[in-house]
């Protein structure tokens, strides 16, 4: 019970941290998390864009947040390295995913290069559009 009062406390202490500056502009804290959340929104338009099986894995270390207007809509610049769950490929996809109040969220995106190729059958060749 201890735990999950204190991990309600943290997160609670987290969340207010992130919240507006006296200025009305967002702290660096929720614009960082406001871009994680829109690049989720965006991994399943991925997945469906370049046919990947299942995800096991998206990281991404270069994500650029840029607010267009009003709260809540961004569009998100982003490298991606994807890690597909039954043969281990990892493919690194480069685009901007928008978020957007009154409209879907949309993705363009494109293939950059394989990392780690997949453990295949011999004979077995996976072609990726442009």
């Amino acid at each position: 019970m201890k735990a999950k009062t204190l991990t309600a406390v943290g997160l609670a202490l987290a969340l207010t941290a992130c919240g507006a500056s006296p200025d009305g502009k967002e702290s660096g804290g929720i614009v960082a998390l406001r871009a994680v959340l829109a690049f989720k929104a965006c991994t399943g338009k991925l997945e469906d864009k370049f046919g990947l099986k299942k995800v096991s894995g998206v990281s991404s270390n270069d994500m650029e947040p840029v607010p267009t207007g009003k709260p809540g809509e961004w569009d998100v610049k982003f490298t991606a390295d994807v890690t597909e769950k039954v043969s281990g490929r990892v493919t690194r996809y480069k685009g901007v995913c928008s978020v957007r109040r009154d409209r879907p969220t949309t993705l363009q995106a494109t293939f950059v290069k394989e990392i780690k190729p997949a453990a295949r059958e011999a004979g077995v060749v996976r072609r990726v559009a442009p």
